[in-house]
């Protein structure tokens, strides 16, 4: 299991990518569930089990922690839906423009070519 609590990580404030946010949760709350489920009739194991889980509940806290502040720095997220959809037409119409700049150029180009 990958040990991701680098907190040099956490503060650095660059933006990251959906793909770099580490959520990948089951395995701590799978090994959570399997030690709750365990029923032990010896007191010494059933004191071990219980303070290895709530050490994996500890450990599941740092991550979900470490996944909130980079959640924090994904772009875009400080974006309302408004805003986000305002963005979004915003790059529409400058893509629907330069689309028809290139084919303005491309026939210019063609035109040019059809004299030579």
């Amino acid at each position: 299991m990958e040990n991701n609590t680098d907190h040099s990580d956490q503060n650095n404030y660059s933006p990251l990518s959906v793909q770099d946010v580490d959520v990948d949760f089951l395995p701590i709350v799978y090994e959570i569930i399997r030690s709750v489920e365990r029923d032990f009739h010896d007191n010494s194991a059933k004191a071990r089990e219980s303070a290895e889980c709530s050490q994996k509940v500890l450990e599941l806290q740092k991550k979900l922690d470490i996944a909130r502040s980079q959640i924090k720095r994904l772009p875009g997220i400080d974006y309302n839906k408004q805003d986000q959809i305002k963005q979004f037409e915003i790059l529409r119409t400058q893509l629907r423009l330069k689309r028809e700049l290139l084919q303005k150029y491309r026939n210019m180009c063609s035109f040019e070519t059809s004299f030579k």
